[in-house]
């Protein structure tokens, strides 16, 4: 079976994200723009960023999960936003990366 270098540092860079996210790291997509709700690609990913600014307490719910365009791979939210179950079981079965941004 061959496989491209891209491939490779798409799986990598996807792993490396996961962990870190698992870790409590916070990774900073600020540089790609402050346009809330907008999708990005990196490293052919796509990105998209859940606007939660009316929250005072930002809550992730299976409905914006379900509300995703399917090319969607990952997601950035606020710090401390509460995950619920339902939106937890979809991200995993969507396999989605989770970024946490400050605000």
């Amino acid at each position: 079976m061959k496989i491209s270098i891209e491939k490779i540092i798409e799986l990598v860079v996807k792993e490396v994200i996961s962990e870190l996210t698992k870790r409590g790291y916070e990774i900073n997509f600020s540089s790609r723009g402050k346009n809330p709700g907008a999708a990005f690609s990196s490293n052919k990913k796509v990105y998209e960023e859940i606007d939660m600014s009316d929250y005072k307490t930002p809550v992730l719910t299976e409905k914006n999960i379900q509300l995703l365009n399917e090319e969607v791979e990952g997601i950035i939210v606020p710090e401390k936003t509460i995950i619920t179950p339902g939106a937890k079981d979809l991200i995993k079965k969507k396999n989605l990366i989770i970024t946490h941004k400050s605000k």
